[in-house]
């Protein structure tokens, strides 16, 4: 019965490879009619509800620079 175990374990390996490799290249879609990231970003930094939800992504990008 090892023999049948080891035929298996190979066969799962073997399927997990393949279907890892099917997603590798998948590529997100990019609308080239949306907004610069820039004006994006200027955008949510303004709006009071989005600082809410995202107040630590807001802190690091958002907030301006302390001056002392």
């Amino acid at each position: 019965m090892p023999g049948e175990q080891l035929v298996r374990a190979v066969i799962v390996v073997v399927a997990a490879v393949i279907l890892a490799g099917g997603c590798s290249d998948d590529k997100p879609a990019v609308d080239t009619s949306q907004a610069s990231s820039e004006q994006i970003l200027q955008r949510d930094c303004a709006d009071a509800k989005w600082k809410e939800r995202n107040l630590g992504l807001w802190y690091s990008v958002c907030r301006p620079p302390l001056r002392w």
